[in-house]
């Protein structure tokens, strides 16, 4: 399965056109399209009003998205450190996440501005908070005992600590596991794996080159992983449900083309949600011991099987 977008454009509907010449006519579009995109210069200011993983995934996704559209930093693709100003960039972006501002801001120079915020109607309170104690009960039922490795070194920490803390107070007891380096990482997981039923992962802890070594540990132990970054269900952990922040960067640079070219009018910040998603690797879920029920799976955007 397809991981989804945060938005959908319509399909654009085809017919065949006959050969040789709708070969002909198709490359002479294609050089077309590829010489218009060489020559399109885009300027972009991108700011973010609070420093953590979150924000800087988004702007992965952002920036991968836009090198896959053909811009290129340097060539015809300029950052601009514009301080909130419009005027010298095609699109000023800024990126929050904190409860009082939009998620991300998008405003060309001509004054036209869009919006994509974080959908938590679902959830009676924060997505942190709800996060944890709702999608561990429903996909592992049973589970009483949540291992969290913590990085100390990150500045993410403080806010992982805070929103795990309340999931203990709801009746999950959870052990924590502080590192300082990825080479205690095989280490922290082998005692983790003793004394709880699952491992979570924050991304401070996924996004670490030495997260193969938690997957054979915890396979070993058929103790399940899950993780906060939808990427790292590549990785070898079997479920994360969260909004995937770099697929949000990814969308992010489609609006942001279409402000910067005019292509669209916008209509205000409901227009496009981001979702808390479910991600399965249902490979690793096998290796780990974990059955899952069908429904779990049903509910599943992106499968690994």
């Amino acid at each position: 399965m397809e991981r989804s977008h945060l938005f959908h454009f319509p399909h654009r509907t085809s017919r065949h056109l006959g050969t040789p010449s709708s070969i002909l006519l198709i490359g002479l579009l294609y050089l077309l399209s590829v010489a218009e995109t060489q020559a399109s210069q885009l300027r972009v200011a991108i700011s973010a009003l609070d420093s953590n993983i979150v924000a800087e995934h988004v702007q992965s996704g952002l920036q991968s998205e836009l090198s896959r559209k053909g811009y290129v930093a340097g060539t015809n693709l300029t950052w601009v450190n514009n301080k909130g100003k419009v005027k010298s960039s095609d699109v000023n972006v800024i990126i929050s996440t904190s409860e009082h501002h939009p998620f991300i801001s998008l405003v060309n120079q001509q004054g036209v501005a869009t919006e994509i915020n974080r959908d938590i109607t679902e959830f009676s309170t924060p997505l942190a908070e709800q996060y944890e104690i709702n999608f561990i009960k429903k996909l592992l039922p049973g589970t009483n005992a949540l291992g969290v490795i913590i990085n100390k070194n990150v500045i993410d920490m403080p806010n992982t600590e805070q929103f795990l803390a309340r999931q203990e107070q709801k009746g999950m007891h959870i052990v924590y596991y502080y590192i300082e380096t990825s080479d205690e990482l095989r280490a922290a997981t082998r005692i983790l794996a003793s004394a709880v039923d699952v491992i979570y992962l924050p991304y401070h802890i996924t996004d670490m080159p030495e997260l193969e070594q938690v997957v054979i540990v915890a396979e070993r132990n058929d103790v399940a992983l899950i993780g906060a970054d939808h990427r790292s269900i590549n990785k070898g952990v079997f479920a994360v449900y969260n909004i995937d922040y770099f697929q949000v960067g990814r969308d992010t640079a489609d609006l942001l083309v279409r402000l910067a070219e005019e292509r669209d009018t916008f209509n205000g910040s409901n227009d496009y949600l981001a979702r808390p998603v479910l991600s399965l690797n249902l490979d690793a879920a096998a290796r780990m011991g974990v059955e899952l029920s069908s429904d779990i799976i049903n509910k599943a955007t992106f499968i690994i099987e």
